[in-house]
C-alpha cells in the first residue's frame, strides 16, 4: 500500500522544531560551564557522541541541546536562566547522563555537577609568600585528619591549626591530593572529578578560604596532583562519550595496555592534545584560581613509562607545562615524586627518597652494629642541594596499608614507641633533617613524636601537643636553626657540605655546613649513633677554624624530655693544627655548633 503523503508531513515539521529549537554554538572561548550575567556558557568535548544535552535545575531536568562545533570534538551552547549554585549533566547519546569533566564544584563524586562562577570569591588582600628555596620547610598534612576531630574534617576545620605550623617555624604547607573523590575518606589518590575540590572538605570556596588564610600566615601552600592514573572508580570520565576499544577508558585514556598501572586501567592518553589540555588546564587552574604556591606531581615513573616502555608523550607534557609555568608563574615550585631529572622536564626538585630509607635504615636498626656511619655519610653528601626534598616520615612511608608500615618510634621500638630509646632516635633523625642539605619536610604529628600509623580514618593526635611539649619544643628549635632565624647558623642556608669525621667503631660523624664559604659562615653538626655516652670531655673533633665554637642545640638538652641528661658543653675550644676540640656526646643525640656570638 502508497503511503500517504501527508504521513510525512508531521515528521517534516518535528525535525524542524527540534532544528529551531537547538541553540547556535556558543560564541564565547573556554571548555566547561562558564557562569555569565544573562546565561552560563557549557562546552564538552564529546568527539564520538551523536548528540550532547545539558540538563539541570535550570531546564527543571529536562533536555537542552548542545550544537556540535566544526572541529574539535566539541559542543556548545549558551543557555540563558542557568546560573551559580545550580546542578547540571550532561547527557550523550540519549541516555548516557555524565558529570561536567571541568566541573569546578560536584555534589559528591557519584553525584551531580555545580554551576560554579570562579571570580566570585573575595581574596580581599591577599598576598602569597614569595620563599627563597633554600629557606623553605614543608609541613606535610591530610585535611582530612588533620584538624583532629572524626574525619572527614574540612579546609575550615583546619584552619584555626594553621597557627601551630606557622609557631612550629615551618612556611609551606605540602597537601596531600584535594581533588573529588570516592566517599569522604581517602588519601586522595584516586581522583574520580579532578578539576573539582573534595566536597567532603568543603569544596571551592573552602579551599580557597585555606589558602587565603594559610598566606595570611606567612604559609605558601602547594598541592598534590596526581595524573599518572583517575579513579578508577566513581569515574564519569571512563567511557566518557560512549565510544572505547577493547573496553577501556575511552576518550581520556589509552585503549591498549599503556591503560595499565598498578592502581587500574586508567593512565590517561598522554598523545591526545585535548587530554594534555585538560591536564594543562586543571594545573594553570590551581595557580590561577586558586592562588596556591607549588606542586607536587604524584608518581612521575609512570607519566614518563607504561607497561610497553618509555612514554614520550608523558615526558612532552610535562615538559610543556612546566616551561609555560616558568614563563608565567616563576615563583611557583615545581616537585616531582620521583624521576625528576631523568631528562629536562623543567623541575625544580623531586623527593629524595634514597635518603629517607637510608636514614630510616640507620635509625630503626635494632642493634649498633648495624648502624653504618658510611651509608649515612654518602646520603648525607652524595646529592646535596635544594633539588631534593628530605624526610623521615611521609604518607607513604609510615601507613599500615603500605606493607604494615607505621611510624619511625614505632618502627625503632615496636613494643614501646615511647621508650627513651625510640625518642632519642626519633629525634636524632630530625635532627639530622634539619642539617642535611635539601628542603626538609615533616608529616602532621611528627613533631610530637606520634606513634599511631597514618590512616585517613584517625585524626592527629593534638593532646600530644602538650603531653609531649619538650619534642616539640625541639622541632621548633631545629627549624629556628634551619632558617637561621637569629642569625646564628647561615651555614645551614647554604648547599655545602662536608663529612669531615667517619668513625664507624664508635659509630660517630660529623660534617661541616656552609653557605657562602671561606670559613664565614661555618656551622659543625656532631652526631652519636651509638648507645654510648661519651660524657668525658675526650671524644676529639676537628672544627673548621680555632677558636670558641658555640652550641646551638642539643638533642640531649632534658628540656626536651626529663630522661634526656644534657650531656655536651655550651662552647668548646678549638687550637691546634688542623684546630680541634674535645666534645662529650650523650647516646643517640646530635650537636650543632657555630662561631657567631651568641
Amino acid at each position: 500500500m502508497k503511503p500517504r503523503p501527508f504521513l510525512l508531513v508531521p515528521a517534516f515539521v518535528l525535525l524542524l522544531a527540534a532544528f529551531r529549537a537547538a541553540p547556535a554554538q556558543s560564541i564565547h572561548p573556554g571548555m566547561g560551564a562558564q557562569p555569565r550575567a544573562d546565561a552560563t556558557t557549557f562546552r564538552v568535548w564529546a568527539p564520538f557522541a551523536e548528540s550532547v544535552d545539558v540538563a539541570g535545575e535550570f531546564n527543571d531536568w529536562g533536555r537542552t541541546p548542545l550544537t556540535r562545533e566544526e572541529s574539535g570534538g566539541t559542543w556548545s551552547a549558551d543557555v540563558p536562566g542557568a546560573r551559580t549554585g545550580q546542578r547540571y549533566k550532561y547527557v550523550l547519546n540519549g541516555s548516557l547522563w555524565k558529570r561536567d569533566p571541568r566541573a569546578r564544584q560536584v555534589t559528591h563524586s557519584n553525584g551531580d555537577s555545580v554551576l560554579y562562577d570562579p571570580a566570585a570569591f573575595d581574596w580581599g588582600d591577599d598576598a602569597p609568600p614569595r620563599i627563597p628555596r633554600n629557606e623553605l620547610v614543608l609541613y606535610q598534612l591530610h585535611v582530612g585528619t588533620f584538624a583532629g576531630i572524626p574525619p572527614p574534617a574540612t579546609f575550615d576545620d583546619a584552619i584555626p591549626r594553621l597557627d601551630h605550623i606557622r609557631a612550629l617555624g615551618a612556611n609551606a604547607i605540602q597537601l596531600m591530593p584535594v581533588n573529588e573523590f570516592p566517599g569522604g575518606l581517602s588519601w586522595g589518590y584516586n581522583p574520580s572529578d579532578p578539576f573539582a575540590i573534595e566536597t567532603d572538605y568543603g569544596g571551592p570556596d573552602a579551599f580557597k578560604r585555606f589558602v587565603r588564610a594559610a598566606h595570611a600566615r606567612g604559609l605558601a601552600v602547594f598541592v598534590d596532583v596526581v595524573h599518572n592514573h583517575y579513579g578508577p572508580t566513581d569515574l564519569d570520565l571512563w567511557q566518557f562519550d560512549g565510544w572505547s576499544e577493547n573496553s577501556l577508558g575511552g576518550i581520556y585514556f589509552y585503549n591498549d595496555d599503556r591503560a595499565f598501572t598498578p592502581w587500574g586501567h586508567t593512565r590517561p592518553d598522554f598523545g591526545r592534545p585535548e587530554v594534555r589540555a585538560f591536564i594543562r588546564d586543571q594545573i594553570f587552574l590551581f595557580a590561577d584560581e586558586y592562588r596556591i604556591d607549588g606542586y607536587r606531581w604524584d608518581s612521575v615513573y609512570h607519566i614518563l613509562h607504561t607497561d610497553s616502555g618509555p612514554n614520550d608523550s608523558g615526558a612532552q607534557l610535562l615538559q610543556d607545562i612546566n616551561r609555560e609555568l616558568a614563563r608565567t608563574h616563576p615563583d611557583l615550585l615545581r616537585i616531582a615524586e620521583d624521576h625528576a631529572f631523568d631528562r629536562d622536564l623543567g623541575f625544580h626538585a623531586q623527593w629524595d627518597i634514597g635518603h629517607r630509607w637510608a636514614l630510616f635504615n640507620q635509625l630503626a636498626a635494632a642493634w649498633d652494629p648495624e648502624r653504618d656511619m658510611n651509608t649515612l655519610a654518602g646520603t648525607l653528601r652524595d646529592w646535596p642541594g635544594f633539588h631534593r626534598v628530605i624526610f623521615t616520615e611521609a604518607h607513604d612511608y609510615i601507613a599500615s596499608m603500605n606493607d604494615n608500615r607505621t611510624r619511625v618510634p614505632s618502627r625503632i621500638h615496636p613494643d614501646n614507641p615511647e621508650s627513651l630509646w625510640a625518642r632519642k632516635r626519633a629525634l636524632l633523625g630530625a635532627a639530622v633533617l634539619f642539617t642535611t642539605p635539601g628542603i626538609p619536610m615533616i608529616f602532621q604529628g611528627q613533631e610530637w613524636h606520634e606513634t599511631l600509623p597514618f590512616h585517613d580514618d584517625t585524626p592527629l593526635r593534638w593532646d600530644r601537643a602538650i603531653s609531649h611539649a619538650g619534642i616539640l619544643q625541639a622541632y621548633r628549635d631545629l627549624i629556628r636553626l634551619r632558617r637561621n632565624l637569629d642569625g646564628t647558623t647561615p651555614g645551614l642556608l647554604g648547599a655545602g657540605i662536608h663529612v669531615h669525621h667517619i668513625d664507624p667503631d664508635n659509630r660517630v660523624i660529623a660534617w661541616i655546613r656552609w653557605n657562602q664559604g671561606g670559613q664565614t659562615d661555618d656551622a659543625v653538626v656532631l652526631a652519636n649513633f651509638s648507645a654510648t655516652d661519651f660524657d668525658q670531655n675526650d671524644y676529639e673533633i676537628v672544627f673548621p677554624s680555632a677558636g670558641i665554637w658555640h652550641r646551638r642545640f642539643n638533642s640531649d638538652s632534658s628540656r626536651y624530655a626529663p630522661d634526656f641528661r644534657d650531656i655536651g658543653a655550651e662552647h668548646v675550644v678549638a687550637a691546634g693544627d688542623p684546630p680541634s676540640a674535645p666534645v662529650s656526646l650523650g647516646r643517640y643525640s646530635l650537636q650543632i655548633f657555630s662561631r657567631s656570638a651568641p
